[in-house]
């Protein structure tokens, strides 16, 4: 027992101090690029901005009307596919898409609304509607730009979008989101806690995120990503090989990180978001194992030295219990300061396009530490639920997962 106890406590450190290796290098790879924040081209590349919706996200006015608020100093359209002239989306873009093309407040050359053709027997509604964008395409279009409906943009994003584009080499960029939920509710804390440390994971591993992304028109065809679509669960995750493999490459821009306010969030569909999250890396990255023995080994490792713990007091050998009660308060005392660092390097990506983090807290930290292990607790089983999955559900519509893809099943 005394061996077991010194193991898992230095198995405890030994983990938080790898953790620890991998912000360290995160804040280096931001702190890097945004001290070479690339310059737009000029003329700016016309550019086509594609939305994809299924239903009406409560947040899709305020999106839109952020999007016609951009600054983008080229020529640049809108395209909106919907899942169809039924969904309550549709009405919702049309009206407000109007409302701003009739106030003299969209920045865009054109907005075109169109349903979704058909449904696929294979791969996601949105990889889909996605390929039916790329298939729509303005002729002049240079640059397209992917954004979710649920992501309010700065006025700069599209022309941040864009010059970040624009260094040799460089195929597609995307940001990331950084959670900060506004009444710091339980499910909200637990996600914004999960989502620091997929960011970190994300930016190293170099895992694209579709909610704010754009790529050179010039790739999707050539590189294969739209025949990728054809059988894909999510359009973003897979998009790092087929570029490279016809010699480009994909780059996180830290300066495109999004602000998400969002409280409105209960625990069990947290637990399905963050296991269809890791579904899609599982399905669509060479890094899997790596992102699979993140979440599982931590989750397991806190959970074996907590049940040790048990057992030592249980028998008595307080000795033993001492060392891992030591080595657990550590540990997570060492996460939390370790989100705190992140979340630092977050605040100032953020500048740029004008987000504001407040300033941390002993309160903040402290209500990090009290849903820290629940996090930990639901990161591991979406883990193992992502690893073991052959369904998935998503916007209400049921997929089997079939080798390195997905099939429709109902919805």
């Amino acid at each position: 027992m005394p061996v077991i106890a010194a193991l898992l406590a230095g198995a405890l450190l030994a983990t938080l101090g790898l953790q620890l290796l991998l912000t360290l290098a995160f804040a280096v790879v931001v702190r890097r690029r945004l001290r070479r924040l690339p310059g737009l081209a000029q003329p700016a590349p016309a550019a086509e901005v594609v939305l994809c919706l299924r239903g009406a996200d409560p947040s899709l006015a305020d999106a839109l009307m952020a999007l016609a608020g951009q600054t983008y100093p080229g020529p640049w359209r809108l395209l909106v596919v919907v899942d169809s002239r039924q969904d309550p989306a549709w009405p919702m873009a049309q009206q407000t898409i109007a409302r701003l093309e009739a106030a003299g407040q969209a920045g865009w050359q054109a907005a075109r609304l169109t349903p979704l053709a058909a449904r696929p027997a294979q791969g996601s509604l949105k990889s889909a509607s996605l390929r039916q964008a790329f298939g729509e395409l303005d002729a002049a279009t240079e640059l397209v730009a992917l954004v979710d409906a649920d992501a309010v943009v700065a006025p700069g994003w599209l022309a941040a979008l864009a010059a970040g584009c624009g260094p040799d080499g460089v195929g597609a960029v995307s940001g990331n989101r950084w959670y900060a939920p506004e009444q710091g509710s339980g499910p909200g804390l637990v996600r914004a806690i999960w989502n620091g440390g997929a960011l970190v994971l994300m930016t190293l591993l170099g895992i694209p995120w579709g909610g704010s992304l754009a790529v050179r028109r010039q790739l999707i065809e050539p590189s294969g990503w739209r025949e990728l679509l054809a059988t894909s669960l999510c359009e973003d995750t897979a998009l790092s090989a087929p570029l490279a493999r016809c010699g480009w490459r994909y780059q996180f821009r830290p300066e495109l990180i999004a602000l998400d306010r969002d409280d409105g969030i209960a625990l069990r569909p947290l637990r399905r978001w963050i296991s269809r999250q890791l579904l899609t890396a599982r399905l669509h990255h060479s890094a899997w194992p790596l992102v699979a023995l993140h979440g599982l080994g931590s989750a397991l490792l806190v959970l074996v030295a907590l049940l040790s713990l048990l057992a030592a007091l249980l028998v008595g050998r307080l000795a033993e219990a001492g060392l891992l009660l030591a080595a657990l308060i550590g540990y997570e005392l060492g996460c939390v300061a370790l989100l705190l660092l992140i979340e630092a390097v977050a605040a100032r990506a953020l500048q740029p396009l004008g987000g504001r983090l407040p300033p941390p807290n002993l309160a903040h930290a402290w209500r990090l530490l009290r849903w820290l292990p629940l996090t930990q607790w639901v990161y591991g089983l979406a883990t193992l639920r992502a690893a073991l999955a052959r369904r998935v559900e998503w916007r209400g519509v049921h997929y089997r997962v079939r080798g390195r893809g997905v099939e429709w099943l109902e919805g």
